[in-house]
């Protein structure tokens, strides 16, 4: 894992003012490579590209970047891994292999022999990429399949400039920084950015599964998707054994490192799936797992179970409530635009302890996508097979039903069964209103609240798109190409990256999709059941009484720690709000409405409402310097 950055000039040279900044600049991203800075500077100094280290294959200074190519024709500098690269080394044979024992090195041979466009076809892996080619003279900025890796850019008439992250465009005093209120509703809807989109006008993201080109001689930019969309045919039943082995063999790749890596492990399905192929590998390994002070959120007990059956030493990192509240001040810096997902919270706490033992860590997110793991996924089932043409459905029918689910909730038995589906008593209200649509309801499993104009967009467009589904295939690829890339991975690799940890994902992995994505989906899931297939495979492996019955996943008490700690901030920063032009567009009265009922009448439903908010607000206070009227 690295920082990548770089400025490309139309007509003009950097000078040493410039080249002085732009170094400046690059060390705003020291976390995500601590080990290694170094820098290109063209022949007529039109082009700056600067790369920041973190070790992990080849620790030796031949793996260092920006990399230039045998031939002089390529230079280099990516984010990321490839885990392939073993495998591609072997089309290299003009090279001596000794010096092929680094992905960049690989990588950087493999364009000069095959190009650049059929090398990021060929390549499997997690990456941000920057290519400047001398001989056509253009840069590609290239993005992974899942869009595990980010890359922001800025695009005028005369500079070019793209970062890992968005603070060196923040604090790049060349760029405007003009907060875009259309993305911003966005954002208070749905906790996250859109894809390509940030949170100022004219700085954007490269897609997932994309490449950006720039014509140096002409100025011209064109983006085209690498893996083109596939018509979806329906397969035949799956075959296990051939599942497991891609499965094994994504975890296998995932363990090449020549630092210590680790293992976070969970009690669910699919942290466990990945320990136990990982502990074929190497009994060595080490797992971590997550503790709670808070007992219904703690699943640490079983995962030391899950650790023992595999042979695996297992140890509980304990996040106490005040560590919760010391992380949040932390948030503008590792995430630096905005983003809600109050996960962030125990991930930063996490992999800021893991830091301290190992380099790597091996995680288990993607199941949820790849293998229709979400809760969302049986309620879609259950609407459309009792709910969506029913004629029955409307007000009264809404209201008979929001009273059943009340009485539920009162007994043991039926809070059980509610339980099953993720209807808790703070999701309800989203349940009954996905239920009683007949169309568009994507977007509603996503939202934050129920309440959607947050910011006066006048007479914009908004920037939500309208999703249909027909099928519950739709609303796992909706789920893979926005909720997945926008705000799960953006987490991951924020909360990892800020303390030098590279977060890899084997479940997450292109060949594995590929070959699951086709099958029936009821191969998968149905309304009582889900992630059929990895279950299959993980009971043959561990008792079924060993896996958490109930698993929280990497929640914090919220409604807890904002009631308890930011009454009188929020306070605070609503009336630098109102004093403050570039907020003038912010629907502060909702804004006031909502955070009332939350402290005031306790409606805990809207704690993750009020909590972006909050990040919003932290957000702005540290970045106000750098942001235009």
């Amino acid at each position: 894992m690295c920082g990548i950055i770089g400025n490309l000039k139309k007509s003009k040279s950097i000078n040493q003012f410039e080249f002085e900044y732009f170094s400046n600049l690059t060390n705003l991203m020291t976390k995500r490579g601590p080990d290694k800075k170094q820098f290109f500077l063209s022949d007529n100094k039109k082009i700056y590209l600067g790369h920041l280290r973190l070790s992990i294959i080849d620790l030796s200074n031949n793996a260092n970047q920006p990399m230039i190519s045998h031939d002089g024709r390529f230079i280099v500098t990516f984010n990321g891994e490839i885990y392939n690269f073993r495998d591609l080394s072997n089309k290299l044979t003009h090279i001596d292999r000794i010096k092929l024992k680094s992905d960049t090195k690989v990588l950087v041979e493999y364009m000069s022999k095959f190009g650049v466009y059929k090398t990021l076809k060929d390549i499997n892996g997690m990456f941000a990429i920057s290519v400047y080619d001398k001989q056509d003279n253009k840069l590609y900025l290239a993005r992974d399949y899942f869009g595990k890796k980010p890359i922001y850019y800025h695009h005028d008439n005369e500079n070019f400039f793209f970062s890992s992250t968005l603070s060196p465009i923040t604090q790049n005093k060349n760029i405007p920084k003009k907060i875009d209120i259309k993305n911003l509703n966005y954002y208070f809807n749905y906790g996250f950015f859109l894809d390509g989109h940030s949170i100022f006008e004219k700085v954007y993201k490269v897609p997932k599964n994309s490449i950006l080109e720039l014509n140096l001689n002409n100025w011209n930019l064109e983006i085209v998707r690498i893996h083109p969309n596939e018509n979806q045919v329906t397969e035949p039943s799956p075959n296990l054994k051939t599942l497991e082995d891609i499965i094994f063999d994504s975890v296998e790749k995932r363990l090449i490192s020549d630092v210590p890596a680790c293992i976070l492990l969970s009690s669910g399905i699919d942290s466990s799936l990945v320990t136990y192929y990982a502990s074929i590998n190497n009994k060595n390994v080490q797992t971590f797992t997550v503790g709670f002070e808070d007992k219904y959120y703690d699943e640490s007990k079983d995962s030391k179970k899950i650790a023992k059956h595999f042979g695996l030493y297992n140890e509980t990192i304990y996040l106490k409530n005040y560590e919760l509240k010391k992380i949040v001040q932390e948030i503008p810096e590792a995430f630096d635009e905005p983003f809600a997902d109050s996960s962030q919270i125990p991930s930063m706490l996490i992999f800021k302890t893991l830091s301290k033992y190992a380099k790597v860590c091996l995680t288990g997110d993607g199941g949820d996508e790849i293998f229709y793991g979400y809760n969302r996924y049986q309620w879609y089932l259950i609407w459309e097979k009792f709910f969506k043409k029913n004629i029955l459905i409307n007000n009264s029918s809404k209201i008979i039903l929001q009273k059943l689910i009340n009485t539920l909730s009162s007994t043991y038995i039926g809070k059980k069964t509610l339980d099953k589906f993720n209807i808790t008593t703070n999701k309800s209200e989203k349940f009954l209103n996905i239920f009683f649509k007949k169309e568009n309801i994507y977007h509603d499993f996503l939202k934050l609240s129920y309440h959607t104009n947050f910011v006066n967009l006048f007479n914009q467009s908004d920037k939500t798109p309208k999703v249909e589904l027909n099928n519950i295939s739709d609303l796992r690829n909706y789920d893979i190409n926005n909720y997945l890339v926008d705000d799960i991975l953006t987490k991951v690799d924020r909360s990892s990256m800020h303390y030098s940890i590279e977060a890899r994902s084997p479940l997450l992995d292109r060949k594995i999709f590929n070959y699951v994505k086709n099958f029936k989906y009821q191969e998968n899931i149905k309304i009582f059941d889900k992630k059929i297939l990895l279950k299959k495979i993980l009971y043959k492996k561990i008792p079924k009484n060993i896996l958490s019955k109930s698993k929280r996943g990497f929640a914090v008490p919220l409604e807890k720690l904002i009631f308890e700690n930011y009454k009188s901030e929020f306070a605070h920063y609503i009336e630098i709000a109102k004093k403050d032009e570039r907020l003038i567009n912010l629907n502060l009265n909702l804004f006031d409405s909502l955070i009332n009922r939350f402290f005031i009448f306790k409606d805990y439903k809207l704690s993750y409402q009020i909590w972006s908010f909050y990040v919003f607000f932290i957000w702005f206070e540290k970045n106000k310097k750098y942001i235009n009227s």
